[in-house]
């Protein structure tokens, strides 16, 4: 499918082959991911990403010269970044990251993952979109060296501008898929030649291998049960830390606040149980630490922009 050195991570096979796709199978020591893969255009290819487990991967080919953007529908996906920095993509979040600048590690830490990737090789993908549009309006290379700076990544925290492009993707009429995913495409890679979009956070400044990890252990132990509130003042103490040099540093290699940060995961591990289980608002809001619903609903409306029983009945692909 790819004409290309692969993105597909390891221990990836194919396991079906249709006359515009291939499905690719993972296997995990917990469990599987399946890619279906689609050439939509010379230089693009689409991927639509499902994971049935919390392992990511260790290792990810180089790719000079082509980029990969990932929009999450349902679940969450994390990574460290060359620089130390670990970012994190959740449910109606989107992302444009550098291949020349591979993640070091990742993973789908609810455990369960799906969305949209579209891999391009940029040159070629440029010219393929130009052709598909009749005249040269598409400039990829500079709009691409706007968005993603130094840091070699963007993320867009449920940017309510481009919803409607994803959730168009996910609901392509299967008699016209081939030409809708190529017009769709086309519409994504416009819009941002033409949005002034701007990256989320900073880049991380160096911080130390020991902090860092003391960092990560207070982020596990901080998620790893989130109906359980742990003042800042005792994780500060805990990790051997100032509460001053915890903020400002989690920050630096989170990308969020503690408070900002522990908030958006409870929400996506709600908007996981909204999608997956039958529990009721009150229910799902107590399994992520608001005793009170009200509360919860407010905490995730503001995050995703619909209620949580809209989100339920699946408002965001509408």
């Amino acid at each position: 499918m790819f004409p290309f050195e692969s993105p597909l991570p390891p221990r990836c096979y194919p396991i079906q082959e249709g006359e515009d796709y291939v499905l690719y199978q993972m296997d995990f020591p917990d469990g599987r991911g399946r890619m279906t893969c689609y050439s939509v255009l010379p230089g693009i290819y689409l991927t639509f990403n499902e994971f049935y487990t919390h392992f990511g991967f260790q290792t990810e080919n180089r790719l000079p010269g082509c980029v990969e953007i990932n929009h999450c529908l349902k679940g969450r996906f994390e990574c460290t970044l060359p620089n130390g920095r670990r970012v994190h993509v959740g449910p109606q979040d989107f992302s444009i990251n550098d291949l020349a600048y591979p993640p070091c590690d990742s993973a789908f830490s609810l455990g369960e993952y799906y969305g949209i990737g579209l891999v391009l090789q940029v040159d070629t993908a440029n010219r393929s979109v130009n052709t598909l549009l009749g005249r040269e309006q598409l400039h990829l290379t500079p709009v691409l060296d706007r968005l993603l700076g130094e840091g070699h990544l963007l993320i867009l925290r449920a940017d309510p501008k481009i919803q409607h492009i994803f959730s168009e993707l996910y609901l392509a009429p299967a008699q016209v898929r081939m030409s809708y995913y190529r017009l769709k495409v086309s519409e994504l890679l416009l819009f941002l030649e033409f949005q002034q979009l701007q990256q989320t956070g900073v880049p991380a400044r160096y911080i130390s291998r020991d902090l860092t990890q003391r960092l990560r252990q207070m982020e596990r132990q901080m998620t790893q049960d989130l109906r359980v509130h742990l003042p800042l003042e005792q994780l500060a103490l805990q990790y051997q830390m100032s509460e001053t040099t915890l903020k400002k540093n989690f920050q630096k290699v989170f990308g969020e606040s503690p408070y900002a940060y522990l908030r958006r995961r409870r929400m996506e591990a709600a908007a996981l149980l909204l999608q997956t289980t039958q529990k009721s608002i009150g229910e799902i809001a107590q399994e992520v630490g608001y005793q009170n619903p009200s509360k919860f609903s407010q905490a995730f409306s503001a995050l995703y922009g619909v209620s949580p029983s809209e989100y339920k009945k699946g408002v965001l692909l509408e």
